[in-house]
């Protein structure tokens, strides 16, 4: 398989390639707005989003006709995984769990207050007007729609709360990158993490007789996957023809053990299969495992008395086993352990901020000068960005310290989900109800906390809900696949800059239109259906606030203590099984929909490994490839065909 730099030539980045990624990013991010919104499809639940798969798809296709036509024009591999990088960068913001519930929840207390919540009184005088749509004509069209949002009366009210939305957004993913800079070193090169989801883009743009795109067995892979999603997608319109059941169901069970076994299905994606061929076996093994352990662990405190449902809308409330603080625990065990296994890295990246061009490189390459102007423009940038978003939380209402400590936060999720996603390749990372809001209320409690400061987690709620399609995971997997073709690495950085900021604004835009033509309350999930979270936590605080949340709190413990154990006994012996990683994703519910076709992937890839060996393994990895391109092209295509047709289709992911 790919893994090697290649000839100079395929690692050229000219402007094209940049002007191109800015150019699709407003397209995509409209195409990802309207298929999770209307039209069927979720691919930014997922760590591989399949727009991005499929585009890349194109762009090889396109290109290969291109080199015959005339070759100098032709976009060099590096060319074609910069737009992927800058793809998956960018229409994560937009996505289902980012923006698409933030931008509506800016106009919802307007829309929505009545004489039985009383929030004309409770609520509306506490929200800041810079930051919220108040203007009636504007709100009424937004949930109505049959409008445009090219109106000057829908315009001139969204003007301002999206621009600093936006900046805020594209601020944060800037910080982001910025420790993707920091980190870049210790995790691609002295720890040499092995980023599964990168062969998926460097197989496809792999040039030469070995390609993928010659091989039988991707192929066969890709007629299995996407056979299914093609008869599945036909008897939509032609009942006759009989579905397969690949998709998830949620597993019935008594009113009794209801709650506490919730979340739990049986599904049999075969790009889940395909993708967990490609990961470690113990990071598979680990994830259904322990997805099973915290069911036995609800089951078990449920038939003791203290039932444990999963907590849709009770941040800063928590029954024990308290499951989800268990997660937030061993997220920040990754991270605590990820920065000391960097000290000597960082270190070095104390020095380069300090000594400047006269910093002696870490690896004699004769780049020190230019490392360490990166790293202080990096740290730079991320100063700067936790000063304005703190100012901009205090705008909002809430106090200083709790702003700084949320953003603070907040880089600390994404960087344990960055390193998850390059150490162990993780399918999804929801991470619901479980970021910077949950952590500061488990300490601190409603009831210790003012109107306005309320109305501050309120407003925030929306663009961390969960971390479904956080950027800084593919923001460093692009840097990677730039550093295995020896493309210039300041030039690929700056092209995931350009995407972070872009795909900020363009995801305002492209909700904006979208809702204004359809109307909210005429759209589905999440845009109407998630977009009130965030006020209905508010609203039940303001009628019955708590203090702080100790089993929370236990839990977040435990979590950290346990995960540190799993990392210990990991590092001690080599046959340890159990992967901490896996303990941290199996905390989330999103591992419900997977944990059974990553079971089949990981019974395959062991059976295969251990009795025909690693030799048969990796010849075999092109089926598995084919089994992810196969779904992701032909169950893409119908959420293209949705797009077109302007009719929901049928959806192959969740």
């Amino acid at each position: 398989m790919t893994g090697v730099p290649v000839q100079n030539n395929q690692s050229m980045l000219r402007a094209r390639s940049f002007l191109l990624g800015a150019l699709l990013i407003p397209a995509v991010s409209f195409w990802v707005a309207g298929i999770e919104n209307i039209y069927g499809g979720r691919p930014t639940y997922l760590s591989i989003f399949f727009h991005a798969v499929i585009l890349l798809a194109a762009l090889v296709g396109l290109n290969a006709l291109l080199r015959l036509l005339s070759p100098r024009l032709a976009f060099t591999r590096a060319e074609l995984l910069l737009v992927y990088a800058m793809i998956g960068s960018s229409s994560g913001i937009v996505g289902d769990q980012f923006m698409a519930i933030l931008i509506p929840s800016l106009a919802h207390p307007f829309r929505y207050a009545t004489d039985a919540n009383k929030w004309e009184d409770l609520l509306l005088p506490y929200l800041p007007s810079h930051a919220v749509v108040s203007d009636p004509v504007a709100v009424r069209n937004f949930y109505e729609g049959d409008s445009t949002l090219y109106l000057m009366a829908n315009l001139r009210p969204w003007l301002t709360p999206g621009l600093l939305w936006a900046s805020f957004i594209a601020v944060t993913q800037l910080m982001c990158l910025g420790i993707n800079v920091l980190i870049r070193r210790q995790w691609t090169q002295y720890e040499k993490l092995s980023f599964p989801l990168v062969v998926l883009p460097m197989e496809m743009t792999a040039p030469g007789p070995t390609s993928m795109w010659r091989n039988k067995l991707m192929w066969i892979g890709f007629a299995i996957s996407g056979g299914i999603d093609l008869l599945n997608g036909m008897s939509t319109y032609i009942p006759a023809i009989p579905q397969i059941r690949v998709k998830n169901r949620w597993l019935n069970f008594s009113p009794r053990w209801a709650a506490p076994l919730s979340t739990t299905g049986i599904a049999f994606y075969p790009f889940i299969i395909g993708i967990a061929f490609l990961l470690p076996q113990d990071l598979t093994f680990s994830t259904w495992f322990f997805l099973l352990f915290f069911r036995f662990q609800r089951f078990l405190f449920s038939a003791l008395g203290y039932p444990s449902p999963y907590p849709w809308t009770s941040t800063g409330i928590s029954t024990v086993p308290a499951m989800l603080e268990q997660g937030i625990g061993s997220y920040i065990a990754v991270v605590v352990f990820g920065i000391w296994a960097a000290r000597r890295h960082l270190a070095s990246v104390w020095d380069a901020l300090w000594q400047g061009s006269a910093w002696k490189e870490e690896t004699g390459s004769g780049e020190g000068h230019v490392e360490a102007l990166e790293y202080r423009v990096a740290a730079l940038t991320i100063l700067v960005g936790l000063v304005l978003t703190t100012l901009f939380a205090a705008s909002l209402g809430m106090p200083p310290v709790i702003g700084f400590a949320y953003m603070v936060l907040y880089l600390v999720i994404n960087t344990a989900i960055t390193k998850i996603r390059a150490e162990a390749g993780a399918p999804t990372h929801g991470f619901h109800f479980a970021g910077p809001d949950h952590i500061l209320l488990t300490v601190i409690g409603p009831k210790n906390m003012s109107t306005r400061e309320m109305v501050s987690f309120g407003l925030m709620f929306g663009f961390n809900r969960a971390y479904t399609g956080v950027p800084m995971p593919h923001q460093l997997e692009g840097m990677k696949m730039g550093e295995m073709l020896g493309a210039p690495r300041q030039r690929f950085t700056a092209g995931v800059a350009l995407a972070a900021v872009l795909g900020s604004y363009a995801a305002v835009w492209a909700l904006l239109h979208l809702c204004f033509r359809e109307g909210v309350e005429l759209m589905g999930h999440p845009v109407k259906d998630l977009s009130p979270g965030g006020w209905q936590l508010v609203n039940a605080w303001l009628n019955d606030p708590k203090g702080p949340n100790w089993p929370g709190l236990i839990g977040i413990i435990v979590g950290f203590l346990f995960s540190s154990f799993l990392m210990a006994m990991r590092f001690r012996f080599v046959w340890w099984p159990f992967h901490p990683i896996g303990y941290a994703i199996a905390a989330d519910w999103t591992t419900g929909l997977i944990w059974l076709p990553l079971l089949i992937g990981w019974t395959c890839k062991t059976l295969i490994m251990r009795y025909a060996g690693p030799r048969t393994y990796r010849n075999s990895l092109p089926l598995a490839l084919g089994l992810i391109l196969g779904e992701f092209a032909l169950g893409g295509f119908w959420s293209v065909l949705g797009m077109i047709t302007r009719k929901p289709q049928y959806a192959f992911w969740t």
